[in-house]
């Protein structure tokens, strides 16, 4: 595979996630077609997406998305995946999936249940409901900013095991790479952290 073909779609596999996100927090007008489009896109992305996954798991480094030579680097077991990793890269991937396994019914609810709350509130709209829309919006984003910075944050304090299971849809973490996802996290996360609270504070 070419490495730049390989990371090339791997951004284009992983702008769904930012289309999805803009269609359920802006929910554009008509908040109907909005919705439709955007739970549309989130249950086709895995179509495409984990094909994806499959294809460059031997390829690429889980955890910084570089393509390293073919005679090197280290395997990261996750159970039923066997990711690939640059030498040195193994430990940080390890610990990251450590903690999402050993978190996940917290980062579960943090995320799944501002998620159903969102998506229910977007669909009371699209029937003339007039529900809190703008105050579910902001809590969904206060919600899941913490709940990404836990995730971005908290593998720093764990010590990695093997195999540690993926309790997320795993295809999403190998489109840009463990390490980049984090900073999107933390980027994102904190604004939406701030968009939340000022919302509520107002």
């Amino acid at each position: 595979m070419q490495p730049l073909k390989v990371q090339a779609t791997g951004i284009l596999l992983f702008l769904f996630i930012p289309v999805v996100l803009f269609l359920f927090v802006r929910h554009p007008e008509p908040i109907w077609a909005s919705l439709i489009a955007g739970v549309v896109l989130m249950m086709g992305h895995r179509l495409l997406a984990r094909p994806y996954m499959e294809r460059v798991l031997p390829v690429k480094c889980a955890w910084c998305n570089r393509v390293p030579p073919a005679d090197g680097g280290e395997v990261l077991d996750l159970g039923s995946i066997q990711a690939r990793c640059c030498p040195g890269h193994r430990e940080p991937a390890a610990k990251y999936f450590t903690f999402l396994d050993s978190w996940r019914w917290v980062l579960r609810a943090g995320i799944f249940i501002p998620l159903l709350l969102l998506l229910a509130t977007l669909t009371a709209a699209a029937f003339d409901l007039e529900p809190p829309v703008e105050e579910v919006t902001a809590f969904f984003k206060l919600a899941v900013g913490i709940t990404v910075n836990l995730a971005a944050f908290g593998y720093l304090f764990v010590q990695p095991r093997s195999p540690a299971a993926v309790p997320f849809p795993a295809h999403n973490f190998f489109l840009l790479g463990v390490r980049n996802l984090l900073w999107v996290f933390r980027l994102v996360g904190i604004w939406w952290i701030w968009q939340g609270l000022s919302h509520f504070l107002a």
